[in-house]
């Protein structure tokens, strides 16, 4: 067995396994939670977790807290968050362990959930990215991209994807890039589903992927998670080659199982390692700066965490297996 078939094969191990959550794994106070560990200057914050709507601030209606009382299901608690997107009027959750997606509307106070698109039900609904107008998803056993308006209303379905995974929409063009995993591809859209170019094929040269997978943007550079060359690839929006990052190891600034990739407003990309439970922190050129997280159930440890996002200041890590998203912020400097 290929080493890439053993750490994919782990994965998903690790991902079916039971979240046991201790509360001696938490601090005895928030005001630890930060990293680096004094007396160095703190740089991440730990601010607040969800697992359902009540976290946000959002009550359930009446007819929800009926069915709860007596049908005792506890449906609107998430049970795998895979990836995330969020803007100042929602938060958008996609959850494969129960095939749905998570609408959490901040700004209004209200919870939707989705599970199907046009009446096909999701099967592995994985990569989420927000729109102007539009929700986006794939669904990576469909081989499809659902689009969605931001009540969760289906719009439109782009075929022809074999294993689609990660998913961002860039707001200027108003391209989609999509992950193509299993096709080696990076797949470019207009706003309207139509195909405007693909690049990349499988291979360990430059511009070539290995399973490719989250993707993120800061401004017009896309930076594509290169999970089994072990590395980060950054391209301009047509697709040529910026530079890359990161190697195989399970130190800092290499890569066991990465997954979820974000980018703050300081260039800074974010990068969320599965099988190490941290999140590593690098530079607009690759350099490491630091990471945070470790492995357990309390306040900034993970299990399995996957997908990232960056809203301003604040980082909303998929903690998959201790079924909850954690939202840091960052406090350092402009460096």
């Amino acid at each position: 067995m290929t080493r890439a078939l053993i750490i994919l094969t782990l994965a998903i191990a690790v991902a079916c396994a039971p979240a046991t959550l201790k509360d001696t794994d938490t601090p005895a106070s928030l005001a630890q939670a930060v990293w680096p560990d004094p007396p160095q200057e703190a740089r991440i914050r730990y601010l607040y977790s969800f697992s359902e709507p009540v976290d946000l601030g959002i009550k359930p209606g009446a007819f929800s807290r009926f069915l709860q009382v007596f049908t005792g299901k506890e449906s609107q608690r998430m049970l795998r968050p895979y990836s995330i997107a969020a803007d100042d009027d929602m938060i958008v959750v996609a959850d494969p362990g129960l095939k749905v997606v998570h609408l959490y509307m901040t700004k209004r106070k209200k919870y939707a959930v989705i599970s199907n698109a046009g009446g096909e039900n999701f099967v592995s609904p994985i990569g989420i990215s927000l729109g102007h107008d539009a929700i986006y998803l794939t669904d990576s056993a469909l081989g499809k991209v659902f689009v969605f308006d931001r009540q969760g209303e289906h719009q439109n379905t782009i075929t022809g994807l074999v294993r689609p995974t990660g998913v961002v929409f860039h707001s200027d063009s108003r391209r989609l890039y999509v992950a193509d995993t299993l096709e080696n591809q990076i797949v470019v859209y207009d706003d309207g589903g139509v195909l405007l170019n693909a690049f990349g094929t499988r291979g360990g040269a430059v511009g070539e992927f290995n399973f490719p997978s989250f993707l993120t943007l800061h401004g017009d550079i896309l930076y594509v998670n290169d999970t089994m060359n072990f590395r980060i690839q950054a391209f301009d929006l047509d697709g040529s080659p910026v530079t890359s990052f990161g190697k195989s190891g399970d130190g800092s600034g290499q890569f066991a199982l990465s997954k979820g990739l974000g980018a703050d407003r300081l260039g800074h990309v974010y990068v969320a390692d599965s099988l190490s439970n941290y999140v590593q922190i690098f530079d607009s050129e690759g350099r490491f700066l630091l990471s945070f997280g470790g492995m357990g159930g309390g306040i900034g440890h993970f299990r399995l965490p996957v997908g990232i996002h960056i809203l301003k200041n604040r980082i909303f890590v998929a903690d998959s297996q201790n079924q909850r998203v954690q939202v840091f912020e960052y406090i350092g400097g402009g460096t």
